[in-house]
């Protein structure tokens, strides 16, 4: 973000802890991890799966369509993961 002058700090938004690479944002960061669990935890619950939390799976959904899902169910499985990380960016450019 500090590179490209959207902050002055290149410290993450959230925690101003770590440096605030993409991948620490929308994954590493303390306070997207809870998120994630929260989602992950959801589409478990829903699904009756076994995903566990990863960056690839929760960034890029990599991985849903290896847990022999419905079309239906893997589209589902997305959306949300895609939702998650809407809500995720989202909320971290407007708390800051």
């Amino acid at each position: 973000m500090a590179k490209l002058k959207l902050r002055d700090s290149d410290l993450c938004w959230r925690c101003h802890r770590s440096k605030g690479t993409l991948l620490h944002m929308l994954y590493d960061c303390y306070l997207a991890q809870n998120l994630w669990k929260t989602i992950i935890g959801f589409v478990n619950k829903v699904l009756g799966t076994k995903f566990v939390q990863n960056p690839a799976l929760c960034t890029l959904g990599i991985g849903v369509r290896e847990e022999g899902l419905t079309v239906q169910q893997t589209l589902w499985c997305r959306l949300a993961l895609s939702t998650g990380l809407i809500y995720d960016t989202c909320a971290g450019v407007l708390l800051s």
